[in-house]
């Protein structure tokens, strides 16, 4: 029978696999407990239940991460401790915020932090003496019900000491990604942190700004290994940042020898750096850009300049042009008006021109109780929730803040997503739709977006109208065009069909 659950609830969009508690099961089955790991929507939750109930483990933890995904974490957790089973929370949510999850009834445990040596220790306590004071990196509750956050356990210096436990996913084909024309690519982890000092990131928090990879026999045997077993012909690098160390992560880049992709900041990106990012057959890179606007970059300690972002998109333009390049932005931090908005807007409208391979995404800013940004959003009236469901509101296209409202953050998502992520684009009879939704984008005209509305009911008729249904299916390609070709194809290949 299974001694320890461990699960991760995730969204419909997100298919990166589970490496946080990939990690903490080869941590408890070097000593020999037997581990199950789940990965499932809120769709899986009674069936994770039922199962939990007829093995009765020793515990059973949960990877948390904020936003909709904690809405069945929470059920979850209340339904395991009601069988009388311990509940541990653990992952980047939990361990910025240990007493407030404590302060959840059915909450029992938080993992704070890296979780292998403590997941070990927390069982050994669990099954002799339960001294919970002696476990370094737990919060636990007194018998009063007071929340004890003991002393942070240090980082682990040689990540080789653990390894994801891949064997353990029922499906490992579930996470192959599209990437370029390699349909087989993996995500996986060479490294933890990210050395830089943004923020609005939990980094800040969590990793202290550190940054430690493992070494590159341990990566190269990895990769090996699922080329071996599932087959896979491209690696994501889907590590915080992939170039904590620029040149010793290119030599390794250059031993895999397999085409790749990774998170890059725009400094690296000279016509030197593109070259050799063609040349290792990188197929697309994750940018977080951030903002257009100095003054915002400044305020968020992002360590950029804003012209970096440009030079770095027409760089893959002019020297790789078939890399995609993946900007991301976030509107609504504490230092952006409007008019420091406007210049990001714009910088997003000239980087679609600049660079037919480039999709800007646009995220709602999100406070994080401990980052350097906290206590601005705190001046400027943010009240934080007052509940674990409070935060499972939270989620990056809606309006988590009283600066930004609920319909502007929904209707500035919907059209970068139309035309700056899909890069959408329509036949002549829908040239007024896309103009009016540029005309909306490059003059703030959010309000009263009634055909995000009118697209949205009008796709809710035609999925339950089989005759137009079918028209969708047939004629759909020749009204609408837009960017299939992404890291996220396959990921999102199971959703409803869209015409954006």
């Amino acid at each position: 029978m299974t001694d320890i659950f461990l699960i991760n609830f995730r969204n419909e969009r997100d298919m990166y696999p589970p490496f946080g508690i990939m990690y903490v099961a080869d941590a408890l089955m070097q000593q020999g407990y037997r581990v199950e790991l789940w990965h499932e929507t809120a769709a899986g939750l009674e069936a994770f239940v039922r199962r939990v109930e007829a093995a009765r483990p020793l515990w059973v933890g949960f990877s948390t991460i904020t936003g909709p995904q904690l809405a069945p974490t929470i059920e979850a957790t209340r339904r395991v401790q009601a069988l009388g089973i311990p509940t541990v929370w653990g992952g980047v949510h939990a361990t910025i915020m240990p007493q407030e999850v404590l302060a959840e009834e059915a909450i029992d445990f938080v993992v704070v932090n890296e979780g292998e040596v403590t997941a070990q220790e927390f069982t050994y306590q669990l099954k002799n003496g339960q001294n919970w004071a002696k476990v370094m990196g737990l919060a636990w509750k007194e018998e009063s019900g007071r929340a004890v956050v003991n002393m942070e356990r240090p980082f682990i210096q040689n990540l080789d000491d653990f390894y994801p436990r891949w064997d353990l996913l029922p499906d490992v084909s579930a996470y192959l990604l599209q990437s370029g024309p390699f349909d087989r690519a993996i995500p996986v982890y060479i490294s933890r942190g990210c050395p830089f000092r943004c923020g609005f990131c939990y980094n800040e928090v969590v990793m202290k700004r550190t940054w430690r990879q493992h070494s590159d026999d341990f990566i190269i045997n990895q990769i090996e290994w699922l080329k071996r077993e599932h087959g896979i012909n491209a690696v994501d690098y889907a590590d915080d940042y992939l170039f904590g160390r620029p040149r010793p992560m290119k030599r390794l880049v250059e031993k895999v020898n397999t085409p790749w992709s990774g998170q890059v900041r725009v400094q690296l990106l000279s016509p030197e750096f593109v070259q050799w990012m063609a040349d290792t057959g990188c197929q697309w890179v994750n940018i977080g850009a951030e903002s257009g606007s100095q003054k915002v970059l400044d305020a968020m300690n992002k360590d950029q300049k804003a012209e970096m972002i440009e030079w770095g998109v027409k760089n893959l333009a002019d020297f790789a042009p078939h890399i995609e390049a993946n900007l991301s932005f976030i509107f609504g931090l504490p230092a952006e008006d409007k008019t420091e908005r406007q210049i990001t807007i714009e910088l997003i409208d000239r980087l679609a021109r600049i660079n037919r391979n480039a999709r800007c995404s646009i995220a709602i800013y999100m406070p994080y109780p401990g980052t350097p940004l906290w206590p601005d959003a705190l001046a400027r009236g943010y009240v934080p929730p007052d509940s674990q469901a409070g935060w499972a509101e939270f989620d990056l296209n809606r309006g988590n803040t009283p600066w930004v409202s609920e319909s502007e953050a929904s209707a500035m998502c919907d059209i970068s997503d139309i035309l700056y992520v899909g890069r959408s684009r329509g036949h002549w009879l829908l040239s007024p739709y896309y103009a009016l939704l540029r005309w909306r984008w490059l003059n703030q005209k959010f309000d009263f977006y009634w055909e995000g509305k009118l697209k949205q009911t009008g796709g809710q008729v035609i999925d339950r109208v089989g005759p137009l249904r079918a028209l969708r299916e047939r004629y759909g390609h020749k009204l609408v065009q837009y960017n299939a070709n992404t890291h996220k194809s396959r990921i999102e290949s199971h959703l409803p069909a869209a015409g954006s």
